[in-house]
């Protein structure tokens, strides 16, 4: 992937027009929102990216008076070796060992300037995971090889966006992603004989979540395990989109619930259109409520539960 802020190409136009031309079509794919956003994170990094660089630079320059004494070289990052820099001052004839001496500033400064670059990544990327409901990993920003100076710009991550739609939309894509985590999480394992079921207006999804036996014992409580915890919501994100076409649900879609005191006596009542009610059950199961039987069914298909098959002895 690439990483410079700047491309110099001597000599081959056609190159670098190839390269710009490919980013043109990248942004074209996304809008003027999301441009605006990036472009405004690009501007705000490089203000503190200046401001760094101008107090790196200030202590580096005394940083050299101490070059000779203490045998240092900068490593390609632009830190200063420690290790080479604790020789005593003690025993000398004058207070130099009072001295303030900058290395430890210079590194933390390269520390600084690394997470910002790795914070721009986060939020380019992360914004995108979030404004469309995809999941593009975030390229990490190698902290032993960047260098101070270092200028990132957003259409590198852009780049890295579209890459991962390979060709598709971004709805396409978090479909397919939705599809494929909800399929994980409710696909019974290698030795369960049940697998989801639909009985009528209602779908029923075996051993999906588990609660805390401790707080069960001691506080009488059904509270969901700190591990399930993302099981019920890949499930509720999965209903949403098989009921109502909706690509952001999770748990707020359930109506007074409350993860740490869950009844598993009735029915919590849904924000859906289509899917009405969720129940839950001690031994971990779940059903879920429809508006009626050929909704339930239609969901049902859509999640392509009716294509689940388990495992033959």
């Amino acid at each position: 992937m690439q990483t410079t802020a700047t491309a110099r190409v001597d000599n081959a136009p056609d190159l670098l027009s190839g390269i710009l031309s490919v980013q043109v079509r990248n942004e074209e794919k996304i809008t003027e929102q999301d441009r605006q956003y990036c472009q405004r994170q690009q501007d705000l990094l490089y203000k503190t990216l200046d401001q760094i660089d101008r107090w790196y630079t200030i202590f580096k320059e005394d940083a050299e008076r101490y070059r000779e004494e203490k045998n240092f070289k900068y490593e390609d990052n632009g830190k200063v070796p420690v290790r080479n820099c604790l020789i005593s001052d003690f025993g000398k004839d004058d207070y130099s060992h009072n001295e303030f001496k900058p290395f430890d500033q210079i590194n933390d400064l390269v520390d600084k300037n690394h997470n910002a670059n790795a914070n721009f990544a986060d939020r380019i990327i992360s914004y995108f995971n979030k404004t469309y409901n995809v999941a593009v990993p975030v390229p990490a920003v190698d902290e032993k090889t960047l260098r101070m100076g270092f200028r990132p710009v957003y259409q590198t991550y852009v780049d890295a966006v579209i890459e991962h739609l390979g060709g598709k939309s971004f709805r396409e894509t978090a479909e397919e992603e939705l599809l494929a985590r909800f399929l994980k999480t409710v696909r019974p394992s290698c030795w369960s004989k049940v697998k989801p079921e639909l009985k009528n207006d209602r779908i029923t999804f075996p051993e999906i979540i588990r609660f805390d036996e401790f707080t069960m014992q001691y506080s009488h409580r059904n509270s969901i395990s700190y591990n399930y915890g993302g099981e019920l919501e890949t499930l509720c994100a999965g209903i949403a989109y098989g009921a109502d076409d909706i690509l952001n649900g999770d748990s707020k879609m359930i109506i007074h619930f409350n993860g740490n005191d869950v009844s598993v006596s009735g029915w919590y009542n849904l924000t859906l259109t289509n899917a009405e009610q969720i129940k839950f059950y001690k031994n971990g199961r779940i059903d879920i409520r429809f508006k009626d039987s050929q909704t339930a069914g239609n969901c049902y298909r859509r999640l392509r539960l009716d294509e689940i098959t388990l495992q033959e002895d």
